[in-house]
């Protein structure tokens, strides 16, 4: 065995949550779920089955030891309403609440009556345990002249028996007593229940205003990349620079033209169904993705003739699936905010690979440029870039990144690290 499995089950760890429901018993499956639920009742009820057994198990070999002639019907109807009383108590209350959590009532009223169902429960099993103890009263009064003679003996040979008369004599005992019992049996018959069902409606609620608050977040960020993207489409000075250089073409150049308003069409046809969507389909494949990545850098070269750019992927790794937009979102970037306002030869490099980082493998994105470096980047690009993490947050949790280092040669070289394979996806 080695060492990462020896920490796993060591003795200072908490039990997978798929061990402690396995093998935790009843009880233990229960608390998987939310309390006075349908399914926590049955787990906690056959929870309480072998505890029921044994205590009828046990009152039945007392009557047993018994002589047959001390067996009268008020013993064995104590005996019959202890067991009586401590079923109740376990099981009825909490089938009460279990009715009252399911009805369509208002919040505040299904809580009054999931506690008052509890008291009724535990009411009952105090009565009919104070109905047992009548019972066992009359058997030791119906016994009480063997019961003298049997103390007298005692009483010799120094044995002190406290008998139901003491509680008669000492109020303050028979009130504890009574105290004990109903302690006892509110604890038996789901007060805890009660505090925790009250402590888990707040946390629940909390956590759905958390995850509203996640889910919220999530299509903000999605609209606000969607709409980075369409305005870096739509803004006047890419439509505008675009349709100008069409239109020179078209003068000068009438295939030129052509080609421009070709590769504009390919790259507006990839991406606004992206833009469209609603964010259920959260993946889309990266060989689609590079291709309107070319189209795109390909009327960004007609406009800015001195840009070279190579985007390569390999032909396995096309069919991968990866999150939209986030990709484009750099290169687009790293036109507006890198390599447009330098001067001179610059390039854009788009690169997908697959390595193995920490024993897993991953799916590296990089968009390197020889642009302005860092010194272009701007709060709005910030902005971008943050949503692209918090993006990967949600999509991945720990298992990808987005990184941003500053060439040797100047520009910037964006990396985006996500698993090479779906099974992470949130």
């Amino acid at each position: 065995m080695d060492q990462q499995s020896t920490s796993i089950i060591s003795a200072d760890n908490p039990l997978p949550s798929k061990i402690l429901g396995k093998y935790g018993g009843w009880g233990a499956r229960a608390q998987q779920y939310p309390i006075f639920s349908q399914t926590w009742f049955k787990y906690r009820a056959m929870s309480y089955l072998l505890p029921m057994f044994l205590l009828a198990l046990l009152l039945t070999f007392v009557c047993i030891l018994m002589p047959i002639e001390d067996v009268t019907f008020s013993f064995t109807l104590s005996m019959a309403l202890v067991w009586g009383s401590v079923a109740v108590a376990l099981l009825l209350g909490r089938w009460l609440a279990v009715l009252i959590s399911k009805r369509d009532w208002p919040e505040k009223r299904i809580g009054m009556g999931i506690v008052a169902a509890v008291i009724l429960g535990i009411v009952i099993a105090v009565t009919l345990n104070r109905i047992g103890n009548f019972y066992e009263k009359k058997y030791f009064a119906e016994h009480q002249q063997d019961l003298n003679l049997k103390r007298k003996t005692d009483v010799s040979v120094g044995i002190q028996i406290d008998t139901h008369n003491n509680l008669k004599k000492n109020p303050t005992l028979a009130i504890l007593n009574y105290l004990l019992v109903i302690l006892f049996f509110s604890w038996l018959g789901g007060g805890l229940d009660v505090v925790a069902y009250f402590r888990q409606r707040r946390a629940m609620k909390d956590a759905l205003v958390e995850q509203r608050l996640t889910l919220y977040k999530k299509e903000r960020n999605e609209a606000e990349l969607r709409l980075s993207v369409l305005a870096s489409q739509i803004e006047p000075h890419f439509l505008f620079n675009t349709l100008s250089g069409v239109r020179s073409a078209i003068l000068s150049d009438p295939q030129m033209g052509v080609a421009i308003i070709d590769n504009l069409v390919e790259y507006l046809r990839a991406t606004i169904p992206q833009l469209r969507n609603d964010g259920s389909c959260a993946q889309v494949k990266l060989g689609a993705q590079l291709q309107a990545i070319r189209a795109y850098l390909g009327v960004i070269k007609f406009r800015i003739p001195r840009l070279s750019f190579d985007v390569y992927c390999d032909p396995v790794l096309a069919e991968q699936f990866i999150p939209p937009l986030m990709l484009i979102s750099l290169v687009e970037n790293a036109v507006k905010h890198g390599i447009e306002l330098k001067k001179g030869p610059v390039y854009i490099s788009v690169l997908a690979q697959k390595i193995g980082l920490k024993g897993k493998e991953r799916l590296v994105l990089t968009v390197s440029d020889n642009g302005l470096g860092f010194s272009g980047i701007t709060s709005g690009t910030g902005i971008g870039l943050a949503n692209i993490r918090e993006r990967l947050k949600q999509l991945y949790d720990d298992h990808a990144s987005l990184s941003l280092e500053e060439n040797d040669g100047g520009g910037v070289c964006a990396c985006i690290t996500i698993p090479a394979n779906t099974d992470l996806i949130q």
